[in-house]
């Protein structure tokens, strides 16, 4: 008599399913730089998710094609509805190379191109998102094809139906690269993911709920998802709030941008990546609020150019050493007067750097007076 097999099922965990994948990533051939890694896993996430999303939309609107009496497997109503498929909630239409059951399909030998596919042919037919994808992301690095239907495969198990579509699953899986892939990588870079409960509070305390939202050094736009989930949780209406942000790192700049666009948020990230102290792009425009973790006693921020700058007419120039009030006048100088919200998170240090005395001086003294 056959025993009864006393083997628990494995419970999903997203730590586990990324661990698989990196360690996949380490011992294949082609894998390429921390970088390429991180930006390969990144985009796969955002494939998974934006064809999960795709896939929610054809049901829900299968479900009201249903209720209103109408038979949405008709032929006259495929093509009317779901051909060109559109959707109020911010869904974008996938055409049928891009769609993520497409790709879970695909055989390990075409996979690379199946995937370099996809992203081409989204970025054709959404213009919010052009230039978020490198071309040939995939086949340029040509992983071999059972390792990316492994690493494929581990990914198919993301799913917000099992982790919470509230969380910023994009920005978590982001944080784990940077943490376990090398964790001393990017800390020159001033490149990290600012934790949940810290855009929780500052969010919480400005309440970006309607108007212009602005992040001068915005990442991933964890800021953004993060804060328009709390708006969510209020009964606010995300339609009222407009992000602006800025990101000097050219693949960070891509991921916030497909963040963004995958959950239907308004944004202005520029038209490209660049340093917000020497290429500010959006000069000129004032905000009801602004949220930022910039990164702590930034070096190398300082031009030649800036010594004149607008931004500290007022005060004094901030020091070269690093950029901590650099960031809060850039800051000031984009809030609107007397109605505008600031909150963001600088190094401990600030509150003593005596080469930024006099600056301090002037921003208490025009608080108080």
């Amino acid at each position: 008599m056959a025993k009864k097999a006393n083997k628990k099922e494995e419970t999903l965990n997203l730590e586990n399913i990324l661990f698989k994948c990196r360690d996949i990533l380490r011992q294949a051939k082609n894998s390429g730089s921390f970088f390429e890694k991180r930006d390969m896993m990144l985009t796969l996430v955002f494939l998974r998710f934006m064809g999960e999303k795709y896939e929610d939309g054809v049901a829900s609107l299968r479900q009201r094609l249903i209720d209103e009496g109408l038979d949405p497997d008709n032929e006259e109503i495929i093509k009317a509805f779901f051909e060109d498929a559109t959707f109020a909630d911010g869904t974008f239409g996938l055409p049928v190379e891009a769609r993520w059951s497409t790709i879970i399909n695909t055989a390990a030998p075409q996979l690379n191109v199946a995937l370099d596919t996809a992203l081409r042919s989204i970025g054709e037919t959404n213009p919010t998102l052009k230039g978020c994808f490198v071309e040939g992301t995939f086949t340029q690095r040509n992983l071999g094809g059972n390792d990316m239907k492994k690493i494929v495969d581990e990914v198919n198990k993301i799913s917000h139906k099992t982790f919470g579509e509230e969380k910023d699953l994009i920005g978590r899986v982001y944080e784990y690269f940077l943490k376990e892939f090398a964790v001393n990588a990017t800390k020159e870079e001033g490149e990290f993911y600012t934790p949940h409960d810290v855009v929780q509070l500052i969010a919480t305390v400005i309440e970006p709920f309607d108007g212009t939202l602005y992040d001068p050094c915005c990442g991933s736009g964890g800021m953004f998802i993060q804060s328009t989930d709390l708006v969510k949780a209020k009964q606010g209406d995300i339609s009222r709030i407009n992000v602006y942000g800025q990101e000097k790192e050219a693949a960070t700049y891509r991921l916030a941008k497909m963040n963004l666009a995958l959950r239907g948020i308004s944004h202005h990230l520029g038209s490209e990546s660049d340093s917000t102290f020497t290429n500010d792009l959006h000069k000129g425009l004032y905000f009801d609020y602004i949220m930022a973790n910039p990164p702590f006693n930034l070096k190398g921020w300082w031009n030649d150019n800036l010594k004149n700058d607008s931004r500290w007419t007022d005060y004094d120039t901030p020091p070269e050493s690093n950029a901590n009030y650099a960031w809060i006048l850039h800051m000031l100088s984009h809030l609107k007067p007397l109605s505008g919200v600031a909150g963001f998170l600088l190094a401990n240090g600030a509150l003593g750097d005596t080469d930024a005395l006099e600056i301090r001086k002037k921003l208490i003294e025009n608080v108080l007076y």
